[in-house]
């Protein structure tokens, strides 16, 4: 069953679905979850609820993405990432896709 308040959007020249999920963490507090597929299905960027989604724009092969941290929504966050590479750029420093949650949710502690 798909989750109610789940939207998929073609990027890339339908390369990639950029995947959201609103969900409401206490009442009224509305966050946009999201992570990033392939158009075959494949999981990019896991689903990260905690993840509030503000604004995205692709750029030449990059989407980056801006978005804070539930429930700490006072520190914001900008994030250049190449899913054709895999790759995420922050502060000045790359690392792999699959480093992105562990990253974001290490500087919430």
């Amino acid at each position: 069953m798909q989750h109610p308040f789940r939207q998929e959007k073609s990027i890339f020249d339908g390369q990639f679905l950029l995947i959201t999920e609103d969900n409401e963490f206490r009442m009224s507090l509305w966050v946009k979850g999201f992570g990033i597929h392939s158009a075959n299905g494949e999981e990019v960027l896991p689903l990260e609820s905690s993840f509030n989604l503000i604004r995205y724009e692709e750029s030449g092969n990059s989407l980056i993405v801006h978005f804070d941290v539930y429930p700490n929504g006072r520190k914001q966050y900008d994030a250049e990432i190449n899913l054709f590479n895999r790759t995420f750029t922050y502060n000045k420093q790359t690392m792999g896709l699959d480093k992105f949650v562990g990253t974001f949710m290490s500087i919430q502690d």
